[in-house]
């Protein structure tokens, strides 16, 4: 029958020769399959099974996929670097890369460092990774106007004197020199030109004054004689926009010395009159009056509080006061045109009161 051909075969096989360990002579021995097959293929075991040996304690079996195994290094902490621009080093030190790790170097000596300029001294790197200091010809940046030039004399700074590097103090009335490296600033010589277009005086005090300077024979130098309201000096025509004025100098004489002026007030279309005066006397001494009639119509004037009420000689309405006077002015219509009369006298009867008197309409 078919499929019992595999029994018999294993029999003479297991026939021939001497029986050794683990034959078997009788019947089919253990371990020994006897497959029956129903269709045309048979399996036949060639060999006795086997028992997949336990593993050795402490390993473990890696089984097999088929594919080769990968094994992946150990990684340590990322490199500090890739080159030295990534480092970082202290002065006169050169920032180095090496394996991923940061170093430094030692730069050569003499190379130069940051440095405060001016100072006649250079910081540069003494090769150890240290500084030091060695003079230069570095001074400071020369300061015009001062009376000296400036050096380096073994890492110093020295200064000589320079007696052409004259000063400037910005006023015309002195007169601007060097002396032994210091600068040295003179009064130039009473009344000498000075302001805008040299119109002003100088002072012995180096002041530049509007007017000049009286001295102790108490000069006049304002138009004489102007001793009554009659004679008043002219100060010609003056409209009431305000920057139209003037300022007129005089001197005082004793008790019995009086100043008048005289203007003709213009009230211009659109501006207000503000006939305001302004005395300035050595010793805050003088009296200013202001004095006011009004080309058409009836005349009003009116005193500040700080301001007495006076009459003219030729019977003027007006007020008198010390340093600023400015009596208000109003007349009939539309139009406050006026003449105007200004009177400087002395009621402290001192023995001279230089002024300057400045006014507008």
């Amino acid at each position: 029958m078919r499929g019992t051909w595999t029994i018999a075969a294993a029999l003479v096989l297991g026939g021939c020769g001497d029986s050794g360990p683990g034959a078997s002579t009788g019947g089919a021995s253990e371990g020994t399959t006897t497959g029956t097959s129903t269709d045309a293929s048979a399996t036949m075991t060639t060999g006795p099974t086997t028992t997949t040996p336990e593993p050795t304690s402490g390993t473990t079996a890696t089984p097999t996929t088929g594919e080769p195994t990968t094994t992946s290094p150990t990684t340590g902490a990322p490199a500090e670097c890739q080159t030295a621009a990534d480092c970082q080093a202290p002065t006169c030190q050169a920032p180095t890369c090496e394996a991923g790790t940061c170093g430094t170097m030692n730069l050569a000596e003499g190379t130069p460092v940051d440095d405060l300029p001016g100072d006649c001294r250079a910081t540069v790197c003494d090769g150890g990774g240290g500084t030091k200091e060695i003079p230069t010809d570095d001074p400071p940046p020369q300061a015009p106007g001062d009376c000296k030039l400036a050096g380096c004399l073994q890492g110093q700074v020295e200064y000589t004197p320079a007696d052409d590097d004259l000063p400037n103090d910005d006023n015309d009335c002195t007169i601007d020199t060097c002396m032994a490296g210091e600068p040295v600033f003179s009064a130039k010589p009473m009344h000498s030109p000075c302001g805008p277009m040299g119109a002003s005086f100088c002072h012995s005090d180096a002041s530049c004054q509007a007017c000049k300077e009286v001295t102790d024979a108490c000069e006049d130098y304002g138009a004489e004689p102007h001793e009554t309201q009659a004679t008043a000096h002219s100060l010609g025509e003056i409209t009431d926009a305000d920057a139209n004025g003037s300022f007129a100098c005089g001197t005082i004489q004793g008790s019995g010395d009086v100043d008048w002026f005289t203007f003709t007030g213009v009230d211009a279309f659109l501006n207000m009159v503000d006939p305001s005066r302004t005395l300035v006397a050595e010793n805050d001494a003088g009296r200013l009056c202001v004095y006011m009639q009004c080309d058409n119509g009836t005349t009003s004037v009116t005193c500040g509080a700080n301001d007495t009420p006076d009459t003219a000689p030729m019977g003027q309405k007006g007020c008198c006061g010390l340093g600023t006077v400015s009596p208000g002015l109003n007349c009939t219509g539309l139009d406050d045109s006026a003449k105007v009369w200004i009177k400087v006298d002395n009621p402290e009867m001192l023995a001279c009161v230089p002024y300057r008197l400045d006014y507008h309409f």
